[in-house]
């Protein structure tokens, strides 16, 4: 084990020599002997001392309590007064500094190695738990959870500060008010009351600072050291994300199984009005929009048929029969692209909408194509808040099954309508064969 540096502060040089040497003689090294305050502050830096052994009266313009007071704002090293002095206003004057000794002139050696036994170890102690407290303020400042304790009256006494900048807290700010207050949610209040009577309790809820974050709480009564609660203890988690994915899934569960719903319903004799009113209904449903318009292109080309849903035609009555088309729904039908805007009047290629018309206050619609070939157009308005990409999706899928229905339903009209004309024909020319054979007989 190595010797314990020591420094010398003694302003009398016989009586630092005795000191020196009776150091040595019980196992230190002495780094330095001087005899001012500010040699001490020097000495102090340069030899970097596991102790010093402190006069309180030097020589000079700064005694030993004024020159304990600059190296214990340099570094942190134990410091011992000793004095032949011991009356109030020293020792007043001596405890600010904060030293881990007093040993009163003359002193044994026994004494002497008892007073700086004990200040390392205070020091190697106090030093111990400053590493500790550093660590876990780290540890505090670090995690994503939020983690906090409050007292019987829900008064936070503690709170780590890591994340709360993400939500507009500062935790020297927040710190003593209510943890109702902070958060926002009475529900804490009803926990705490539980957690205070013994419980451990874990619950869920929202809060809304500026974005809305979805969060679980745990909370568990704080005991003190005889074991009675003086408070709660908890930890709170952002489970924003889990939220999001969860409600994520959700949806596309949801949008899967109704797309296979209007897929099977599809496949059952409809007529095309039927066809477009039932992707109107899902259109609408899906995306969460008040109104939706489809469309498909006939055999001669034109956009002949154009069903409204039923709001579309109690609010502004369209023409069904129109094939004027102009704004974004020919930009659609043009580039046989999608067209998702949440402010179509400062779209280029708007051209508004006429007199008596609905107002549009945001825009989706998709070309329903089957292999490059345009069958027709599904669009929808009026959703509370801005479409997405996810509704874009939606509307993709719905355009493709409304595509292939569309086809499917005019290319079995168009083959009934053959066998019905085939048929006519046979029976005219059994006719026309029956009644030459009665004339030949």
């Amino acid at each position: 084990m190595s010797k314990a540096k020591v420094m010398v502060v003694e302003d009398e040089s016989i009586v630092a020599i005795d000191i020196s040497q009776r150091l040595e003689a019980l196992g230190y090294q002495v780094t330095a002997t001087v005899s001012t305050g500010e040699k001490a502050v020097e000495m102090a830096e340069k030899t970097r001392p596991d102790i010093i052994l402190m006069d309180i009266v030097l020589k000079g313009d700064m005694d030993g309590i004024e020159a304990a007071g600059e190296i214990t704002k340099r570094m942190k090293v134990p410091i011992i007064y000793i004095t032949a002095y011991s009356d109030e206003e020293t020792l007043k004057r001596a405890k600010i500094t904060g030293p881990f000794g007093y040993i009163i002139k003359p002193f044994e050696d026994r004494e002497l190695h008892s007073v700086i036994e004990v200040a390392l170890h205070k020091h190697q102690l106090e030093r111990r738990l400053a590493e500790n407290d550093e660590l876990f303020r780290a540890i505090l400042s670090s995690i994503r959870d939020i983690l906090f304790t409050a007292d019987s009256d829900e008064r936070l006494t503690m709170i780590s500060p890591g994340p709360l900048a993400e939500y507009g807290l500062d935790a020297d700010e927040v710190q003593g008010e209510k943890v109702s207050e902070v958060f926002g949610d009475r529900i804490h209040s009803e926990m705490i009351e539980r957690a205070l009577n013994g419980e451990t309790v874990s619950y869920e809820w929202v809060w809304k600072p500026k974005d809305k974050f979805h969060f679980e709480t745990t909370l568990s009564p704080l005991r003190d050291f005889e074991g009675n609660i003086n408070g709660v203890v908890g930890v709170h988690r952002d489970v924003t994300e889990k939220e999001v994915a969860r409600r994520a899934l959700e949806r596309e569960t949801t949008i899967n199984k109704s797309l296979a719903e209007i897929s099977k319903k599809l496949l059952s004799p409809l007529s095309l009005e039927e066809i477009s009113s039932s992707i109107i209904e899902r259109a609408k449903k899906l995306t969460g929009s008040r109104y939706c318009m489809a469309g498909f292109f006939e055999s001669d080309g034109s956009l002949r048929n154009y069903f409204p849903s039923e709001e579309v035609g109690k609010e502004c009555h369209p023409d069904a029969e129109s094939t004027e088309m102009g704004g974004l729904w020919n930009l659609v039908l043009r580039k046989r692209e999608p067209v998702l805007v949440n402010d179509p009047s400062s779209h280029p290629e708007s051209t508004g909408v006429p007199e008596g018309h609905i107002e549009i206050k945001n825009f989706l619609a998709c070309p329903a194509l089957l292999n490059d070939e345009l069958v027709g157009i599904l669009a929808v308005s009026g959703k509370d808040g801005d479409y997405d990409e996810r509704d874009l999706e939606v509307m993709e899928r719905l355009a493709d099954i409304y595509a292939i229905a569309i086809h499917r339903k005019i290319e079995e009209d168009r083959v009934r309508a053959s066998e019905e004309k085939n048929r006519a024909l046979v029976q005219k020319f059994l006719k026309i064969v029956t009644e030459v054979l009665e004339e030949i007989k």
